[in-house]
């Protein structure tokens, strides 16, 4: 199917980056009313190293899980340690890496971030069946992996 330049905003490119930035932007909104001014590059790497716990991470992970270039990645750890949610460890089995484990305050504010996403979830599928749902995060865990496995 071609793309038409009259209806970009119908494809599929334009309605994942829009909806993904939409959620984010409603997750941190949500966020700051409770209190917590948390910057959106660093929601990805709690979840991240949260659904690995108790496994440490090698940083590189984050690299290759959020395609951010791993200059970046240093700094947002790092800021991520000094707040106490994250613990960095060098990597006895490569001197060039470190191991990430989330803490204990790390692991309590991914709860909150956890309640945070599921109310703006439940309002982005308002409208929709359960059915729908399902079939839009399976038809784009679909799209996922076949792109990834180019």
């Amino acid at each position: 199917m071609a793309l038409n330049p009259s209806n970009i905003t119908r494809s599929l490119g334009y309605l994942t980056g829009r909806s993904h930035r939409l959620l984010r932007d409603a997750v941190s909104a949500e966020l700051q009313k409770q209190g917590y001014a948390i910057p959106p590059v660093q929601l990805p790497i709690l979840g991240f190293t949260m659904v690995h716990h108790p496994r440490a991470i090698v940083q590189r992970e984050l690299v290759d899980m959020m395609d951010i270039d791993r200059h970046r990645i240093s700094r947002v750890v790092k800021d991520m340690v000094a707040l106490g949610w994250l613990e960095m460890q060098p990597n006895p089995e490569s001197k060039r890496e470190n191991l990430l484990s989330i803490t204990a305050e790390g692991k309590e504010l991914f709860d909150i971030i956890a309640r945070c996403a599921g109310k703006v979830l439940e309002r982005a599928f308002e409208g929709c069946t359960l059915e729908e749902r399902e079939i839009t995060e399976n038809v784009l865990q679909k799209v996922i992996y076949n792109l990834s496995e180019s």
